[in-house]
């Protein structure tokens, strides 16, 4: 039973770690256009961008590495 919790501990907090270093990165290398049609007319719609599930997938699959590398050190470590 404790190796279940520790895996899907580590996954949690590995899965939250790296969304906010990919938010983090993200943001820190975003550049908006300034490019307006009219210079005294602001857009009425904001663009928020698009969904893409590929980041999301890398990032989940890397959590769960790190989760089962975590609970095979554990379980060295404790043997």
């Amino acid at each position: 039973m404790k190796k279940y919790i520790l895996f899907v501990g580590s996954f949690c907090i590995g899965y939250v770690v790296l969304e906010i270093l990919s938010g983090l990165i993200l943001t820190m290398f975003y550049t908006p256009s300034m490019s307006l049609k009219n210079d005294t007319v602001l857009p009425s719609q904001v663009e928020f961008g698009s969904i893409n599930i590929f980041p999301s997938l890398i990032i989940s699959l890397l959590a769960l590495a790190i989760a089962f590398g975590t609970t095979k050190l554990f379980k060295k470590v404790v043997s």
